[in-house]
């Protein structure tokens, strides 16, 4: 019968636009998407569906995955970086491109780069994520890179069946940071440094880089929890104070020197503020 033209709107037409072209699946997207349905389901027990899992990519409430990190996700949900088999049909680029020379592996996979890879810098960035964890008494889930891809549907429950939201979202956090720091060194070392083994990424600067994302995302989360500035829109401070407590309180904080709960310290004094009110 069509729409009354008084009642739609652009956005209705555009739906129906949308409803009618719907995109032929992509057979690699569809591969990837069940193999991070599975991994999620034996972790949590629960079977999630494909659009959920592209929704966790777009939820933005709790302020948990940064958006860099979800532009990185769905594009790795596509298989559609530049990397392993993507060479496999171009002559003259598949010996130099396709494999990971420095490891010797046939095929440098997404998979490879987060668990595998000598040069990515990898196992120094899993190292200090369990041991931030680690305060946390519970236990650290294996990580592939379907894991990396459902982080925005895993859970945290305690011996009861309950959901931790604190420990969810520090969870989800830590994972999400570290596999997009592992994909920042490996571009910055193959790309910017010319592949030199000379040059590689040294144990302390991948420390340094992982306490420095982590610690932004505590600074972030605090200055979020502020409802005098945010409103209604503020993050719950309880929920913040659950996040990091124990790993980021007091003389177990990441960095001793930052935060106390619900205070920042040793930055408003030490620091000249910005602005006129300086």
């Amino acid at each position: 019968m069509g729409a009354a033209v008084y009642s739609l709107t652009q956005a209705k037409a555009y739906k129906a636009i949308q409803a009618r072209n719907k995109p032929k699946p992509r057979r690699r997207t569809e591969r990837m998407l069940d193999r991070t349905r599975a991994v999620v389901e034996e972790l949590t027990g629960v079977n999630p569906t494909k659009s959920a899992i592209w929704l966790s990519l777009r939820r933005r409430k709790a302020a948990t995955l940064t958006q860099k990190f979800c532009a990185y996700a769905w594009r790795s949900l596509h298989e559609g970086y530049k990397l392993g088999r993507y060479w496999d049909n171009i002559d003259g680029l598949r010996q130099d491109r396709m494999p990971c020379l420095e490891c010797e592996a046939p095929v440098e996979s997404m998979d490879h780069i987060l668990r595998e890879c000598r040069v990515s810098g990898q196992e120094i960035v899993w190292k200090l994520a369990k041991e931030i964890w680690a305060e946390t008494g519970l236990e650290w889930p294996y990580v592939t890179v379907e894991t990396v891809l459902g982080v925005g549907l895993l859970t945290v429950k305690d011996e009861n069946g309950k959901v931790l939201k604190g420990r969810t979202r520090l969870l989800q956090i830590l994972i999400s940071e570290c596999a997009h720091l592992i994909w920042c060194l490996r571009c910055e070392w193959r790309i910017g440094r010319g592949r030199d083994l000379t040059q590689l990424h040294t144990e302390p600067e991948i420390r340094n880089r992982l306490r420095a994302a982590v610690s932004k995302r505590l600074r972030i989360d605090w200055a979020l929890a502020n409802k005098q500035a945010y409103g209604k829109k503020a993050l719950n401070a309880r929920v913040v104070e659950a996040t990091w407590f124990r790993v980021a309180s007091g003389r177990e904080s990441i960095r001793r020197d930052l935060v106390a709960p619900g205070v920042l310290v040793g930055t408003a004094s030490s620091r000249r503020p910005r602005g006129r009110n300086r």
